[in-house]
């Protein structure tokens, strides 16, 4: 009898079936993506539609009859308009059923002409999967102070926090792949970045002149600062601790000039990429992620276009999560650098990049694939703190940290009289459990030393 062996995908297959909560974390993401996909289609209402009279602020979430009052029997679907008053000791809004306008059926998909959308902002629709005749109106997770529903919030609000996620993951591996198989392969190969004058021959009668001018305006650079932060210091006595203080930055400015100056004139001025690009990790891992997050946010101001703001959050979550992966894949390069396939492809003339691509950066793809479900729910919390704290994503568009945010301006009633508002972070934790789910299905499928 004979036996035919599995590929590597049928055995990772295999295994990770076996996983129940990572199979079961895929479905939910599956779910919640579809959901953000079609954010159009699932929501019953647009995300920023309100009316004005009756008002329907902090309206609690629709009750679903399923039982006809009059008759005692199984019945269609339906819901009944409610109308408002304010509780006089609570001075908050309060709505009951009112039967006397009566019956709004629950229908699928219905045509909403007030309202269209658009999906992946290409085709055009008004079909959504459900909805009441007006004046009647559905709410599954009740409304916010607007009075705009919530449910279809939360599903728009998924396609910015979940598509963050996914982007500045994206970005995030391109610049630890990149960065660090260059500090792997490259680690004691020192690049020459200055020509001295007695070198400039040939090419060095271009590139020697601009690198001398390059590095003169760095010490240029480093003097500037010295002197800036000298002259805008208080000073209020000949001797303190401020005029210490500035001594030192101006005696450590003017050596940095002094010490570029001597070297670019004399030697060339050599920098190992490993050195450069690991100090660089160094720099940004001592400090703290959600400090620097937020000081990188401040730089830009906050009234800028929305859709703009989306991109710079998911190039600084990018920027700020490269350094753990760079050190990791620099590590294996340095390793698989030195193997014989590689020496092989190097003998046989294989150009730096062709041996980095070909052959040492797909040695990193099992690793790259877990790491990767293991990041984006930390870029996903990321972008829900920046937007909670009113540094991310802005109206009109929204995103669970800023249903949030809104939540928590309504102060401790939010928790008391109104809970459904809160939803948004049910869908953050549903989400980021979901990944770290999945991480660990790949983790324990794709090491050989945890498979069963």
């Amino acid at each position: 009898m004979e036996r035919t062996s599995a590929s590597q995908l049928a055995v990772a297959l295999r295994q990770f079936r076996k996983h129940r909560l990572a199979v079961w974390g895929g479905r939910i993401l599956l779910v919640l993506y579809l959901m953000a996909a079609f954010a159009g289609f699932f929501s019953p209402y647009d995300p920023n539609y309100y009316e004005l009279y009756p008002p329907k602020g902090h309206h609690p979430p629709t009750r679903i009859h399923f039982v006809d009052p009059e008759t005692g029997r199984l019945s269609r679907p339906f819901v009944y308009a409610t109308k408002r008053s304010i509780d006089p000791v609570s001075l908050q809004p309060r709505y009951e059923e009112d039967p006397s306008q009566g019956k709004f059926y629950l229908r699928f998909f219905v045509r909403t002409p007030d309202q269209p959308y658009t999906i992946f902002r290409v085709f055009r629709s008004d079909l959504r999967l459900f909805g009441v005749d007006p004046p009647g109106r559905i709410f599954l997770m009740g409304t916010d102070n607007f009075g705009r529903d919530l449910f279809s919030r939360v599903v728009y609000g998924g396609q910015v926090s979940l598509t963050i996620g996914i982007l500045s993951a994206l970005v995030s591996f391109a610049l630890g792949l990149l960065l660090g198989g260059i500090a792997g392969y490259f680690s004691g190969r020192p690049f020459r970045l200055s020509l001295p004058p007695s070198a400039w021959r040939g090419v060095g009668l271009l590139l020697g002149p601009l690198s001398l001018l390059l590095w003169l305006g760095v010490g240029a650079v480093a003097l500037f600062l010295a002197l800036s932060f000298v002259r805008l210091s208080p000073q209020d006595k000949l001797f303190s601790y401020t005029t210490l203080v500035d001594g030192i930055v101006l005696l450590l400015g003017v050596g940095a000039a002094l010490l570029i100056a001597f070297r670019v004139f004399r030697e060339p001025i050599r920098l190992d990429p490993d050195d450069l690009i690991m100090r660089t990790v160094e720099i940004i891992a001592a400090i703290p992620s959600l400090f620097l997050l937020i000081s990188l946010r401040a730089v830009f101001p906050t009234n800028i276009d929305p859709l703009l703001t989306f991109y710079l959050v998911v190039g600084l979550l990018g920027f700020i999560g490269w350094g753990g992966l760079a050190r990791v894949v620099r590590g294996i390069v340095l390793s698989v650098r030195e193997m014989d396939y590689v020496q092989a492809a190097r003998a046989l003339g294989a150009s730096d990049g062709r041996i980095i691509a070909r052959h040492i950066l797909p040695a990193t793809a099992s690793y790259v694939i877990v790491s990767l479900s293991l990041t984006i729910p930390g870029f996903i919390l990321g972008e829900s703190g920046l937007s909670f704290l009113g540094l991310g994503v802005t109206e009109p568009y929204t995103s669970w940290g800023l249903l949030l945010q809104a939540a928590q301006q309504g102060g401790f009633a939010s928790f008391t009289d109104r809970p459904w508002v809160l939803w948004p972070g049910f869908f953050i934790f549903l989400s980021v459990l979901s990944w770290n789910f999945l991480g660990d299905g790949l983790r324990d499928a794709l090491d050989p030393r945890r498979r069963q």
